[in-house]
């Protein structure tokens, strides 16, 4: 088992010299030229997991299409295990984060402050986040119309 688990290592590792965001079940399947089985996934996700941990990179859950430059062969409609080396995607998605330690954990708290900021300087996101007064109280005639009568 530790065999594959250095294969599944050097295969996410070698892609990520490629890309900087990989698509872990992918980059397995494309390694064994075919679709990989659920035993040599949960291998690759460990090695992931091991891979993020000593900081080589971040361990994210995304959809495909959140990532820039993941290649994918099917249609994810669900949000799948990525590793990643690109600091936009983890100050853009930080919530998102599953593993980041080293300087990564600074990257993801620098994220989280931006969205946090973002949050607060959008009245409507504000509101919807429960974090402020609804944003068109003045201006909602009913409510115009009813403190009147």
């Amino acid at each position: 088992m530790s065999s594959m688990i250095s294969t599944c290592r050097q295969t996410l590792l070698a892609a990520l010299d490629q890309h900087p965001t990989v698509n872990i079940r992918e980059s397995l399947a494309k390694s064994l030229g075919g679709t990989a089985t659920k035993s040599e996934v949960a291998v690759a996700q460990r090695a992931a997991r091991a891979i993020a941990e000593e900081g080589r990179a971040v361990l994210m859950t995304l959809y495909n299409h959140q990532a820039k430059g993941v290649e994918c062969r099917t249609r994810e409609s669900r949000a799948v295990l990525h590793l990643t080396v690109d600091e936009d995607v983890v100050l853009g998605l930080p919530y998102r984060v599953t593993i980041a330690t080293g300087k990564w954990g600074d990257v993801v708290e620098e994220g989280k402050r931006r969205t946090n900021e973002r949050i607060d300087n959008d009245p409507m996101l504000s509101w919807m986040m429960g974090r402020g007064p609804y944003p068109l109280a003045s201006s909602n005639p009913f409510r115009r119309a009813a403190e009147t009568r």
